[in-house]
């Protein structure tokens, strides 16, 4: 091979079709793996492969891993997908996103046919965070139309147009994590979790120079310690841990500017039970002293 056509090769990426030979997927079912270019590397969405399944009642995933991000949408029949080892049910017409960096499992107990799409890139860590900061890990679309689109538009240019754009291909990948992106959020009181933990951050603000443990204030809103830091996290995009700290060192902020208190006092309005630990974590979120803070005045 000339140092040329080596080049052409490394820009354009290179792809393959395959037969499963895997039980529970049906002979009329395709997949198609791809080898991204360095260009698209750098770039773009990347996809690793995308399929067409027809399956029965035999077909079940269980890995520990496999390197990328699945999106999945049920064509017809129903199926399961395994999230903190409880059993989500996949109708017709459902779209998920997994993380498959982690333990995965889905499949189907009856038959189904299923689109899907294995993808990564350097932004794909970022876009699944974010779709996944403020639901559960595993996203179910209402209206998955435009998305399901999106993966058939990825399928065919392998499997009809065999013309292969992998910058048409970052595209649609962004258009489907768009719509995770955009979508209504599951019906699973979110209105009444918003308002728990509006109840929660009016608490903390007012008593901020206390203590504030994780279990007192789950029990003030009647969540598990657990459930109550998923949902903190989801609606705030930060721990309880993150939040209190930003919230104390914002007082001491205040405080600083505004009055003449001594440290000593600052700290323990600020719920630190020493001045030392208040100035060490002050500095470390501000990158200076409590007194060079004040001093810039």
């Amino acid at each position: 091979m000339g140092y040329t056509e080596d080049i052409r090769r490394k820009a354009k990426g290179s792809e393959s079709c395959m037969k499963i030979n895997e039980p529970g997927v049906l002979p009329e079912s395709n997949a198609y793996f791809h080898t991204s270019s360095v260009m698209a590397q750098n770039l773009f969405f990347t996809l690793n492969c995308t399929g067409h399944y027809f399956c029965n009642e035999h077909y079940a995933v269980r890995r520990s891993a496999y390197d990328s991000f699945l999106v999945l949408y049920v064509v017809r029949g129903k199926g399961y997908c395994y999230l903190d080892n409880q059993r989500m049910e996949l109708h017709e017409g459902s779209l998920i996103i997994l993380d498959c960096y982690l333990p995965h499992r889905y499949g189907t107990d009856s038959d189904w046919e299923i689109r899907w799409i294995h993808f990564d890139g350097r932004l794909a860590r970022d876009y699944f965070e974010a779709i996944v900061q403020n639901r559960r890990q595993l996203i179910l679309l209402k209206n998955a139309y435009h998305a399901a689109h999106g993966l058939e538009r990825i399928y065919n240019m392998f499997h009809v147009d065999k013309r292969i754009s992998e910058a048409l291909i970052s595209k649609n990948i962004t258009s489907i994590l768009t719509e995770f992106l955009v979508t209504e959020l599951p019906e699973e009181g979110l209105s009444e979790h918003s308002a728990r933990i509006e109840e929660v951050l009016s608490y903390v603000n007012e008593h901020i120079d206390q203590p504030l443990t994780l279990e007192e204030l789950a029990q003030r809103v009647s969540l598990s310690p657990f459930y109550f830091s998923r949902v903190f996290k989801r609606e705030t995009g930060y721990t309880l841990r993150e939040y209190l700290i930003n919230t104390r060192i914002n007082t001491a902020r205040f405080y600083l500017r505004t009055t003449q208190l001594s440290l000593k006092e600052i700290a323990y309005r600020c719920g630190y039970g020493s001045d030392s630990t208040f100035c060490t974590t002050f500095k470390r979120l501000t990158g200076m002293t409590p007194l060079e803070y004040r001093n810039q005045r």
